[in-house]
């Protein structure tokens, strides 16, 4: 029973209560007139009986008070042992007495009367409240059933709506797995289909590089060859996309060495950064791990890496760091180039996204991989500005 549940019935006892003992009250008030009137009536009858002459100054007695003679009619009661305390005085207050039991014992049977509706009520709701969460939970495990009520209530009508609802949301979502399913053996047989031509192409610009062709020709072998390798990462890239997109990608779950997660991740691009001869600093501490996919998650930080590399200066700065509390696993990637334009920030993780300040090979695929692998490990990425210039990334893994 919750609060308000509570309150409600407070009040509702409270009112019903309150009104019972006003009418019971009212009650008891003229069953004591009656019964002090017909009390009175017989002492004047006996009075004038006795003697008539005094029936007028009885009757009159009764319309003012007189303490004299209230104390001179409490000795003659003493006297024979009717006193204020007595239980037998005017034989009323047994009457009385079974009265008030009566009414304590009323009061408390409405009282338990109410308690106990109340809670027998909420018992019932309780149960037909956690008959729908199973009822929903076999639905979303695929066991479709129709609760089979013998009596009408109101939560039937609730319950055909969500058993309505809850197909119907079943059925879209079992259509769009088969439709990410397909999308993704398409691109699978796309992407086979692409990588034979793609490969022959590349083993004939080896061929031709190795011949010694000089001038424009070289120059347009080597642009061939640039994007005969961006088709390839890309190619490769959306099919790894299709694949987590499509739920089809299973990763591993094992404790990994962040320092050396971070080092096999920017090994293949030692390279790149000696030749804009940037300085790459990482933290030095093997004594921080994590739960993960190791190559995986490797190939999302090599991705964000890879742009801070492009879009910082020659002679510039990437630091990585990371750090651990009792939430999550964070990695910082920071460099020191131009940062990012405003209005890019809310679309940096966007496929095929290419802001102001891209490189003219860019694809604009590489975030959105890495964004589709952390977030597939229960983690998440934040791009800001560094007040002090350059961009800043915060890889979040939270623990499980």
């Amino acid at each position: 029973m919750n609060k308000k549940s509570m309150r409600i019935w407070l009040f509702s006892s409270f009112i019903y209560i309150t009104f019972f003992c006003v009418i019971f009250g009212g009650f008891i008030y003229k069953q004591s007139e009656n019964m002090f009137y017909e009390k009175t009536a017989q002492l004047i009858a006996v009075g004038a009986n006795a003697n008539s002459d005094i029936e007028q100054d009885l009757v009159s007695s009764l319309k003012k008070k007189n303490e004299i003679d209230i104390n001179k009619g409490k000795k003659i009661l003493e006297k024979y042992g009717y006193i204020e305390d007595s239980k037998a005085i005017f034989n009323i207050h047994q009457g009385f007495s079974k009265v008030l039991k009566g009414g304590v014992i009323l009061i408390a049977v409405l009282f338990f009367y109410f308690g106990g509706s109340l809670l027998v009520s909420n018992i019932i709701k309780r149960k037909r409240i956690d008959d729908l969460a199973e009822y929903l939970y076999d639905i979303n495990e695929g066991i479709y059933r129709m609760q089979a009520q013998k009596k009408e209530d109101e939560f039937s009508i609730l319950e055909d709506e969500l058993y309505k609802t809850v197909m119907m949301l079943r059925e879209s979502r079992e259509k769009e797995r088969e439709e990410k399913e397909n999308l993704c053996n398409n691109l699978a047989d796309i992407s086979h289909q692409l990588k034979t031509p793609l490969t022959s192409m590349s083993l004939m610009i080896e061929l031709l590089e190795g011949s010694h062709i000089e001038g424009d020709e070289a120059l347009y072998i080597g642009s061939v060859s640039v994007q005969i390798q961006r088709l390839n990462y890309l190619v490769s890239s959306l099919l790894v996309l299709s694949k987590i997109d499509a739920d089809a990608m299973t990763l591993e779950h094992k404790p990994i060495n962040i320092y050396e997660l971070v080092c096999v991740a920017v090994e293949p691009l030692h390279l790149m950064i000696e030749r804009k001869q940037q300085q790459l600093f990482i933290k030095d501490n093997s004594d921080l791990f994590f739960n993960g996919d190791f190559h995986w998650t490797s190939e999302a930080i090599l991705n964000i890496v890879k742009n801070c590399s492009e879009h910082t200066p020659n002679g510039g700065e990437i630091s990585i760091d990371y750090k651990q509390n009792p939430i999550c696993t964070q990695i910082i990637i920071e460099d020191n180039g131009k940062g990012f334009d405003k209005k890019d920030i809310p679309h940096l993780f966007t496929r095929f996204y290419k802001g102001v300040n891209s490189s003219k090979d860019s694809v604009g695929i590489g975030l959105a991989l890495s964004m589709s692998i952390i977030k597939k490990q229960n983690g998440e990425i934040i791009a800001v500005n560094k007040e002090t210039g350059g961009a800043k990334f915060i890889i979040k893994f939270y623990r499980n």
